[in-house]
């Protein structure tokens, strides 16, 4: 059976069968992963080919059945929460923004989201203070359902590697996803989440964060961010394959740098994929090892597993 490459998470296909033969044969599920490599000084290491690499699912070896090099372009989805925020912190933020997309390949591609309390404006570009100003109500208003959308939007990309790039404070406002729906949601795609967490004037916020909670309306949030927010983006982050930073928003420069360096990490990643036996509704644990003499002197590091669906 021919199979066919896609560059989605969780997709069906069916493959047409023989002329002899009217049945439809339907492939498993392709999981896919983003995975660095990198020296004993801490330096990408590129040139790596499939061969090169041994993927293991629950323990038992998988075959690796397409495989993207470090010189592949990327699919950048990046999440603006607005609030609480200044216009002298929006205009920092978006000029980092533009300073770090401007830089990006031709055949990279990327898209905006900015959310507030009126309402999200998503463009396929960096968007000026007024143009976030004169946006019409509606849309997604919170952090986790912002993720969600965005990742939803992420499933489309053209390019296999992909990767979210959140700025929040880490304050969700009762979002219709619960905290735990979308770190189930974010472990069953391909989707590495780097954040950049801030606080304004870094006060001690007084509330109280019902992260996991579940209901109608996802989780309660009396207040605005403290570090169990910020803690609790760190572990979408870690889960996913990402990374967490702290950083103070009014600073464009680190901002720029901090995207800047996200960028250069993503860009030298490979990305494996492969299909595996079953589809059981369980987590399974994910892992990527350099084989031969070549495994001795690189670290390899990866999202650490997966959320299955369930066949039917």
């Amino acid at each position: 059976m021919k199979i066919f490459k896609i560059f989605s998470v969780i997709s069906f296909f069916a493959v047409a069968a023989t002329a002899q033969d009217d049945t439809i044969r339907v492939a498993t599920n392709l999981v896919t992963l983003n995975v660095s490599v990198s020296d004993i000084k801490g330096k990408a290491a590129t040139g790596l080919k499939l061969s090169d690499f041994r993927l293991t699912d629950n323990g038992k070896a998988q075959e690796i059945e397409t495989f993207s090099d470090a010189a592949a372009p990327v699919s950048y989805g990046i999440v603006y929460d607005q609030h609480p925020t200044t216009d002298d912190q929006t205009r920092s933020v978006l000029a980092a923004l533009k300073q770090f997309t401007s830089k990006l390949g031709d055949s990279d591609d990327f898209f905006v989201t900015v959310f507030n309390d009126r309402g999200s404006l998503t463009t396929e570009f960096v968007p000026t203070v007024d143009q976030i100003g004169n946006q019409a109500g509606g849309g997604t208003t919170s952090l986790f359902d912002a993720i969600f959308a965005a990742s939803d939007r992420m499933s489309k990309a053209r390019n296999n590697k992909r990767v979210l790039l959140v700025l929040t404070d880490g304050a969700d406002h009762n979002s219709q996803h619960s905290y735990k729906e979308l770190r189930n949601h974010l472990r069953s795609v391909n989707l590495p989440v780097y954040a950049i967490t801030f606080s304004n004037r870094d006060r001690t916020m007084f509330g109280y964060s019902d992260i996991f909670r579940d209901g109608p309306r996802g989780r309660i949030l009396y207040g605005e961010a403290d570090a169990l927010d910020r803690g609790a983006i760190a572990e979408l982050s870690k889960t996913s394959g990402g990374q967490a930073y702290d950083g103070n928003m009014r600073n464009q420069v680190y901002l720029a740098a901090v995207c800047t360096m996200v960028g250069e990490e993503v860009k030298s990643q490979y990305v494996l994929g492969f299909y595996p036996d079953a589809l059981d509704g369980k987590y399974h644990k994910l892992k990527v090892t350099v084989v031969g003499q070549k495994e001795k002197k690189l670290k390899v590091s990866s999202r650490k597993g997966y959320q299955s669906p369930r066949k039917g």
